[in-house]
């Protein structure tokens, strides 16, 4: 049985939206998080933002990592993920940033996203200042892929780092997006990355896998959690799942699991089962979390409920008949979590309340 112990706010910004926010325990037993901000989830003026909280129950926050508080460059920086690397007191930060230029990230006439980077930022001083973004080359063919990062950095070892990425299609490429989930490696700890491969995809193209939310199980395997949707339609499919026995080198063919989700986030528990928190995109909307003994098949008759999105789950009406477009106006998304010390569950995601959209996080215990 799952039960909410606590809740509440990470972070509002007043006339902006906050969004996709993540929430990392520090070696000294302080938290820190990020997320991104901007006046809508597509904007071009998002940005990274830090937080801080000495007990993960309140939060203040640090500021923008960009000089003058907003970025300069000509680029949107979104879905910011801070880690610590190894035992060290080193962090690294992963996003990806847009080129901005017309006001939006996404063109619904074309389907097309803007150019895409993947970076990293690096702190020596606990996330008091960060590097420029290092960038990270992708071996893809920038005239028929746009790329962006997807579920979370895996430190495995020190020469084997795993991180997640998905794609889609450029403005200029005419005809359907070559869709896939993918990762790319690196072997010195973040300084290079290789060993471009596929995780899951569909070669008919029918089926896209999108948002490969992936965790490391107790018994070391890896695993990953995808939202499994209909090109062309506004139909999602049950969530899908792979996994891999041997550091990501080879994975499964993608296995249908019993979730009617989006975006669902694995949180891996010591005794070999899984909780999953993920979008409910269907009425009544919110954010649920349901546990699994068998990582396919996930307890829902007794799952919780930790958002309920009531009639603020979108917040407007698309002018396309594009599904993603559609996606563009949601209210509440990208939940993720990890699990604590003390046993419990800090889970976390954004939400629209009373016309504010801003982060949340909530608590959550497990009673066998």
């Amino acid at each position: 049985m799952l039960r909410i112990v606590d809740q509440g706010m990470i972070s509002h910004v007043e006339s902006r939206g906050a969004y996709m926010p993540w929430l990392t325990p520090l070696p000294d037993g302080s938290f820190i998080g990020s997320q991104h901000v901007g006046q809508q989830l597509g904007s071009d003026d998002n940005h990274i933002v830090v937080l801080r909280s000495t007990n993960g129950l309140s939060w203040t926050e640090q500021g923008s990592i960009h000089a003058g508080g907003t970025p300069t460059d000509g680029w949107a920086y979104r879905a910011p993920q801070i880690s610590v690397v190894g035992d060290t007191t080193q962090l690294v930060m992963t996003c990806t940033r847009f080129e901005t230029g017309d006001g939006k990230l996404f063109d619904p006439d074309s389907e097309a996203l803007s150019r895409p980077q993947m970076c990293l930022f690096w702190s020596d001083d606990g996330g008091v200042s960060w590097t420029p973004p290092q960038i990270v080359p992708v071996d893809l063919d920038p005239a028929r892929y746009t790329w962006n990062s997807a579920g979370q950095l895996v430190q495995l070892s020190p020469d084997r780092w795993i991180w997640p990425l998905e794609t889609w299609k450029p403005e200029g490429f005419e005809g359907p997006p070559d869709q896939r989930a993918w990762q790319i490696v690196s072997k010195d700890q973040g300084q290079t990355w290789t060993d471009l491969s596929v995780v899951a995809d569909d070669p008919s193209g029918e089926i896209l896998y999108w948002d490969q939310m992936n965790c490391q199980l107790a018994d070391g395997r890896l695993y990953t959690l995808l939202w499994t949707h209909l090109y062309g339609t506004s139909q999602d499919i049950c969530n899908h799942q792979v996994y891999s026995e041997d550091q990501g080198n080879t994975w499964t063919a993608p296995i249908l699991t019993n979730l009617q989700g989006q975006v669902c986030t694995p949180i891996p528990l010591p005794d070999g089962r899984v909780a999953a928190i993920y979008n409910h995109r269907h009425e009544p909307q919110g954010v649920h979390v349901a546990l699994s003994e068998d990582l396919t098949t996930f307890d829902t008759a007794n799952e919780l409920v930790v958002f309920d999105a009531g009639a603020e789950a979108t917040l407007g009406t698309p002018d396309h008949d594009n599904f993603l477009a559609e996606h563009m106006l949601i209210a509440f998304g990208k939940p993720g979590g990890r699990r604590l010390d003390d046993g419990t569950l800090l889970t976390w995601f954004w939400c629209t309340v009373g016309g504010t959209t801003h982060t949340r996080w909530v608590r959550v215990e497990i009673v066998d």
